[in-house]
This record gives C-alpha cells, structure tokens and sequence, in this order.
C-alpha cells in the first residue's frame, strides 16, 4: 500500500512539474522568441529589365 502511494505522489509531483514549465503567462501567445527584423517594409530592388520586349 505505502508503495503505492509512492509511486502516486512522485506521479503527481512529476505532472506537477510539467505543468508549470510548460505554463503559459497571461497575453503570451508563444514561448518562441520574437523575431525583431522581418523585412516587411524594405524596399523592392526591381528586377533586370526584361531585354526580350524591346525591339
């Protein structure tokens, strides 16, 4: 019986412990660290001209 119990308890304390690393923080939407730099505003370099619509 008191092995039992034993094993019960360190189940729990194991559940325990995942559960509050695994936690998520109020409004935190990903443990991923933000990217700072995506690009999204740089500027378009054009591409060369295409040569084939010139006579």
């Amino acid at each position: 019986m008191n092995a039992i119990l034993i094993v019960l308890a360190l189940g729990a304390l194991g559940v325990g412990i995942v559960v509050w690393a695994t936690r998520r923080k109020p409004g935190q939407t990903s443990n991923a660290p933000r990217e700072a730099d995506t690009a999204w505003n740089d500027p378009i370099t054009p591409a060369a001209p295409d040569e084939t619509k010139h006579p």
